[in-house]
């Protein structure tokens, strides 16, 4: 039995609907060809326009889009494994993928006129995002607000038809409130600005905004995410367009590391079965290598089952219209850190097995040793932050981060 065969039957039973599971097998045959572009992409710094419509084409982007757009309203976390899939052979395409299906669950959050404004002329319509902002100006006038500044590490922006920006709202005689505003593609540029050492084909470029008007429809307060109670949830009944945003989003980033780790797993495996050292010693008998690989494959499943249990628990929770208490909502993001934590060890753990064949650049190795470490430097993944969340509220204090 094969290593794809092998993980596909250890998906839990019954996780999946039929449609879903499809989805999850379609993404498993295009592994080859996205392996076969994976080096085409880093050179581009984005996705081959080849991969994006292939995505486009089998609905990956759609599976968690509103139903009434003709979306999938998929389980929540579809897209975690689909990047996972995908990022065995390329995590610069798992993370296009993920990050940009996500965004249609987001944006199913937001007023329903938003959403028909820009999915009604064309349902196959995808948005980018950035919720780092550069010397922002945000002018509420009546109706909506005025947009200036620079925001940065969009990514998959290049191929996206709107964005979806973090903004801070001045509040009427209170606080600023941290607020997202839909753009359309006309109100913003793009800029090349993503040149870096790993996730390097995700096209993460910077976008910047000159006096750009947002409706008021096109705007939604985050705080709003937390408990569930967003227009979009009110408009779209699936429970995942109630599901709280900040304590959940980051299965929409640890999918490319989990990928990463396994791929680069199936390469050692590929390399030493019947490879031999200059000596003549085979590889696959060498206990030091038996062993790394049994140790890489234990912490590979082990987050694989951090993720799955936790993923089951959001939906179950989320079918109920049950909301986490604050311990959950920081053990979420605790276990997705230790994943990712864990995917980066196993390697690490592999890396010494290759030698000098894998500091090569044509070696897909170094690429998953790079793109798994790029992956984890996202503040939703990083490992101290998500240890300090959840051992402050454990031990009776609060979350650092209010919207978890």
């Amino acid at each position: 039995m094969s290593l794809d065969t092998d993980r596909a039957s250890n998906e839990p039973p019954g996780e999946w609907t039929a449609a879903e599971a499809a989805l999850l097998a379609k993404a498993r045959d295009l592994t080859p060809i996205i392996r076969e572009r994976a080096a085409q992409a880093e050179r581009l710094r984005r996705l081959p326009a080849e991969t994006q419509a292939v995505f486009r084409q089998a609905g990956l982007y759609r599976i968690h889009q509103p139903a009434r757009y003709g979306g999938l309203e998929a389980r929540y976390g579809l897209h975690t494994m689909l990047a996972a899939e995908v990022a065995r052979a390329c995590a610069s395409s798992g993370w296009a993928l993920s990050i940009t299906a996500a965004h249609s669950w987001i944006f199913g959050m937001f007023p329903p006129e938003a959403q028909d404004e820009f999915w009604s002329p064309d349902p196959a319509r995808t948005l980018a995002s950035s919720f780092l902002a550069v010397q922002p100006s945000v002018t509420p006038q009546s109706g909506g607000i005025r947009l200036n500044g620079r925001w940065r590490f969009s990514s998959n922006v290049d191929h996206c038809d709107g964005i979806m920006l973090l903004a801070m709202l001045p509040g009427a005689g209170g606080p600023p409130r941290q607020t997202f505003a839909v753009l359309h593609r006309e109100q913003y540029t793009i800029e090349d600005t993503w040149n870096v050492v790993g996730l390097a084909a995700t096209g993460s470029n910077d976008v910047v905004v000159k006096d750009a008007w947002v409706p008021s429809h096109r705007l939604l307060d985050v705080m709003s995410t937390r408990e569930g109670r967003t227009p979009g949830a009110q408009s779209n009944p699936h429970y995942i367009f109630a599901l709280p945003l900040f304590a959940s989003f980051s299965h929409s980033l640890i999918g490319p590391a989990l990928g990463a780790a396994q791929g680069a797993l199936d390469l050692i495996v590929e390399s030493v079965r019947d490879g031999t050292t200059v000596a003549n010693v085979k590889l696959a008998a060498q206990p030091t290598i038996q062993t790394r690989v049994a140790e890489a494959a234990a912490e590979i499943e082990a987050a694989r089952a951090l993720l799955q249990a936790d993923r089951a628990r959001i939906n179950d929770m989320g079918r109920l219209h049950l909301l986490p208490d604050d311990e959950t909502r920081v053990r979420y993001r605790l276990n997705v850190g230790y994943a990712a934590k864990l995917c980066v060890q196993a390697i690490e753990r592999l890396l010494p097995i290759v030698g000098g064949r894998g500091l090569e650049l044509a070696d897909p190795f170094q690429r998953a040793w790079r793109d798994a470490h790029a992956v984890v430097q996202h503040i939703a993944l990083t490992w101290d932050l998500q240890a300090l969340n959840y051992g402050a509220v454990r031990l009776g204090g609060k979350a650092g981060d209010p919207r978890i």
